[in-house]
């Protein structure tokens, strides 16, 4: 069985969210002399140059409403997959009579199977024991055969 998923869902199990910058330090502190922290060096990288490109733009909203912008668009996306899904409409009498029909067509053809394995186990028994009474009565007939030439 394979599935689709809306492009909503697929999105969002493969999108970050980015935070403003100035939230997090992009420098490492280091010490001289051993106990310290004295120096601070900044990281200059691609990803924090992109971020302080992005964050320089406007003014800086605080962190709470960040976080709660993305959790916002989160659950947005959640409710567009939800609703994706249940999209669907409910069954109406039509439907469910086929459904039924269906059923009752599948338990038929069930029955049908099941009575047919017991019919022929039925006629491979009673074919077992015709077997074995003809053999019974042909060792029987042979038995008084013996007598009949073992007293003449």
């Amino acid at each position: 069985l394979k599935r689709s998923y809306p492009t909503s869902f697929l999105s969002r199990h493969t999108q970050t969210t980015t935070m403003s910058l100035s939230f997090v330090k992009s420098a490492v502190l280091s010490s001289t002399d051993g106990v310290s922290h004295n120096e601070e060096t900044t990281i200059d990288n691609k990803e924090t140059q992109s971020l302080r490109a992005n964050n320089s733009g406007g003014p800086q909203k605080p962190l709470f409403e960040q976080l709660r912008a993305n959790k916002d668009a989160e659950q947005e996306k959640d409710e567009e997959f939800q609703r994706s899904i249940r999209g669907t409409r409910p069954l109406d009498e039509e439907d469910c009579a086929h459904l039924d029909a269906i059923e009752r067509r599948r338990n038929e053809n069930e029955y049908e199977v099941k009575s047919g394995i017991e019919r022929e186990v039925a006629l491979f028994h009673a074919a077992r024991e015709d077997r074995g009474l003809a053999q019974t009565v042909v060792m029987e007939e042979e038995e008084e055969g013996d007598r009949g030439d073992d007293g003449g």
